[in-house]
């Protein structure tokens, strides 16, 4: 029962992993799989063939790893859980922003559907996670990269990607945390870094970072 446990665990975790990916430009890959879950490109190749078999992915050596309708549907139940129990932690319980993120992990996998329908109910059913990130995954995304605002043009932080408790603690001790305003004062040609102020404040942000600051997109008469 154990191994059955921890092996449904692990599945969910890469479906959530998958999903999260394939929004992104590169889409998703073994490499990037492994990157993002800290395992060995081996494991992720050995995983990945287990969830095509179950019917949850679609997957061939070498190529682009997608979601079958099954393995979206199940994902995106896994991210809401994740998401209300982040809601759980930081409104109800106190728990700082930057251990959110991991503390959910841990719970995501316990929770029954009614339970979870329970949370949202309690909570007043949310639309969006503390860090910014829609409670419902299939939602669209009206927002933008921070690292491709124009210049000189105040924004609302909208939401984080990355919720890793270093990367949140660096992003809050700056104030750069959704429903701040924030304005892109300079893009690095070369670097590509971008100097943001923030509150009165600069700071320069590397261009992996300010991919994942996602700001509003502007109306179309602010453009």
């Amino acid at each position: 029962m154990a191994a059955e446990t921890a092996l449904s665990q692990s599945v969910e975790e890469y479906l959530e992993a998958i999903h999260r990916l394939s929004r992104a430009p590169r889409g998703v890959s073994t490499t990037a799989l492994a990157q993002v879950l800290g395992v060995t490109p081996a494991s992720v190749t050995g995983m990945l063939r287990r969830m095509s078999e179950m019917g949850l992915i679609s997957y061939r050596k070498y190529r682009d790893i997608s979601l079958t309708a099954r393995g979206r549907r199940r994902a995106r139940e896994m991210i809401r859980r994740h998401r209300l129990a982040e809601r759980l932690l930081t409104d109800v319980l106190g728990v700082p922003l930057e251990q959110a993120h991991d503390e959910a992990c841990r719970l995501e996998h316990a929770f029954s559907p009614d339970l979870v329908t329970r949370i949202a109910s309690t909570l007043g059913d949310p639309r969006d996670c503390p860090h910014g990130n829609p409670i419902d995954a299939s939602a669209d995304d009206p927002t933008l990269p921070l690292s491709e605002t124009a210049l000189n043009t105040p924004r609302v932080i909208a939401r984080l990607e990355e919720e890793s408790p270093e990367v949140v603690r660096y992003l809050a001790e700056r104030s750069l945390l959704p429903g701040a305003r924030v304005t892109v004062k300079l893009r690095e040609p070369l670097g590509e870094s971008v100097v943001v102020e923030v509150e009165g404040r600069t700071h320069t942000l590397g261009p992996r970072l300010a991919a994942t600051v996602r700001v509003r997109k502007p109306r179309r008469r602010e453009r």
